[in-house]
């Protein structure tokens, strides 16, 4: 009988990002300020269930396809190949590939009942995160592109598709760009910084792997003026009167400050792990 807890495991459904304790599953649930900003009106509709579940079963799939291609590295790491049911020989790849496809199929069915525009979008996107896991190609193994495609598959593919199901493309979509990407980038630096040991006999060249004396601290200054200016651009394209900009926008401002000084202090942990 198949174990539910493997399933769990393999969606990581209990993970959490080297900067936040909070499940992927949960973090998602910013698609309910954000429909709040461009479309509050539509919040408690069907949409937003769908477009919510979409997302769920296509970051799902983003994870396992992951642990598939990483099941030889992740042998390596005690405590990732008792998480990942490949690396551990709990599954084979057979059937890892056989769940995240399934998993990725339902996810994009679930965005073709919303809009073909969506459908598509969310297609390309979920592409890109493939990429970035999958052995042939392995984008996560390619120094810039391993940031830029990670905070595609973790960022900007949820924030697209529930943006466009909602609105139309506008500078509005420019602004929240400007702030999502900064932050899936430099988490991806951190988890970099976190498997450098490993990533290094496994022989992957990403960004940190590519760039020894690299010090990312200078690199977060940069993103946070990015998100910053994005915050301002975001303002500049909103109501002053709606609810959203008198308290949401403040506690949004807020909790990204947060977040970035706790990846400043992040950054100092993994920094010195990685020169030691």
């Amino acid at each position: 009988m198949f174990d539910i807890s493997i399933l769990s495991r393999l969606t990581r459904l209990k993970e959490y990002s080297p900067v936040s304790k909070i499940p992927w599953i949960l973090r998602l649930l910013f698609i309910i300020p954000l429909i709040l900003i461009i479309s509050p009106q539509s919040l408690l509709s069907y949409k937003t269930i769908i477009v919510f579940l979409a997302n769920v079963f296509l970051m799902a799939s983003g994870f396992v396809i992951n642990d598939v291609e990483d099941a030889e590295d992740d042998y390596y790491d005690l405590k990732k190949r008792k998480r990942n049911p490949i690396a551990n020989g709990e599954l084979t790849k057979k059937q890892g590939y056989l769940i995240a496809f399934s998993l990725f199929f339902i996810g994009l069915s679930l965005l073709l009942t919303i809009s073909y525009l969506v459908f598509l979008v969310g297609s390309i996107l979920s592409l890109v995160g493939f990429l970035y896991s999958w052995r042939s190609i392995r984008l996560k193994s390619v120094p810039i592109v391993d940031l830029i495609s990670h905070a595609i598959a973790l960022g900007v593919l949820q924030f697209s598709t529930t943006y466009l199901t909602f609105r139309s493309f506008s500078l509005q979509f420019i602004s929240f760009l400007m702030i999502i990407m900064p932050f899936s980038v430099a988490i991806d630096i951190l988890q970099e910084l976190r498997d450098f040991r490993v990533d290094k006999k496994t022989k992957i060249i990403n960004t940190i792997q590519k760039f020894g004396n690299f010090n990312p601290t200078k690199l977060f200054v940069i993103l946070a003026v990015i998100v910053v200016t994005g915050f301002v651009i975001l303002c500049s394209t909103m109501d002053r009167s709606s609810i959203f900009f008198s308290i949401f926008l403040p506690l949004s401002i807020l909790s990204g400050v947060m977040i970035l000084l706790t990846s400043t202090v992040k950054i100092r942990k993994f920094f010195k792990l990685y020169h030691s």
